[in-house]
């Protein structure tokens, strides 16, 4: 199985393949599809070993999957600056254990990165904890916080998880029902555009060929 990201510059040439081995394998031993590794680390941090998220000159996360302080890992974030690829996926594979079984998509993969207390919450669930007020996660994570309301919600934090996947990928990272239900509402949208503004005829035309294209393509 040929893994999404894996030709990324950022992951040296040199370890290409003992890198997807070992994702691989961790993927496995967590019972996930591996490509949900792939992209939460390309999420986090573009699969850079050495991504740090500085915040008035603060180190706030490092690494592949972006630890901080909180995240259990030994001395992160700055440990994190002193670990390769193949060094990092260790911890990798033990920050996911005790979730091993319960995480059944990419979306359980990704809150589990994010926000592991937020494991099972509805969608209009705020994040927030006895420690972390919802206002600060929010300032810390602006592009999760898409209403700009001082708080995220779970359906917020889905809806970023959507969009910061390569539209490219979601066909290997989503389950089929989810990558439909996006094409279809980008018909509608399309449609709207129509009706809506003359002038955008032909843009909304073109959108329209790469809906029917997918369809065609894919089978549905």
């Amino acid at each position: 199985m040929s893994l999404i990201h894996i030709d990324h510059p950022n992951i040296p040439v040199g370890i290409r393949a003992a890198f997807a081995q070992k994702v691989t394998d961790i993927a496995a031993g967590l019972q996930i599809d591996p490509n949900w590794l792939m992209q939460v680390m390309y999420a986090e941090s573009k699969l850079k070993a050495s991504a740090q998220n500085i915040q008035k000159g603060r180190l706030i996360a490092a690494g592949l999957l972006q630890w901080t302080s909180a995240s259990g890992a030994p001395g992160a974030p700055q440990s994190m600056l002193q670990r390769n690829h193949l060094q990092q996926l260790d911890w990798v594979k033990e920050y996911f254990k005790p979730y091993r079984g319960k995480m059944h998509s990419y979306f359980d993969v990704y809150l589990v990165t994010f926000f592991p207390a937020a494991v099972g919450k509805q969608d209009n669930y705020v994040f927030s904890t006895s420690r972390l007020s919802a206002s600060l996660i929010a300032s810390q994570n602006p592009a999760v916080n898409i209403v700009k309301d001082g708080k995220i919600t779970m359906a917020e934090f889905k809806q970023y998880v959507w969009n910061s996947t390569p539209y490219g990928v979601r066909g290997l990272v989503f389950k089929a029902q989810q990558v439909i239900q996006d094409v279809k509402q980008e018909a509608k949208d399309v449609i709207t555009d129509i009706k809506d503004n003359t002038d955008t005829v032909a843009k909304a035309i073109g959108g329209i060929a790469t809906i029917a294209a997918f369809f065609f393509s894919s089978g549905i």
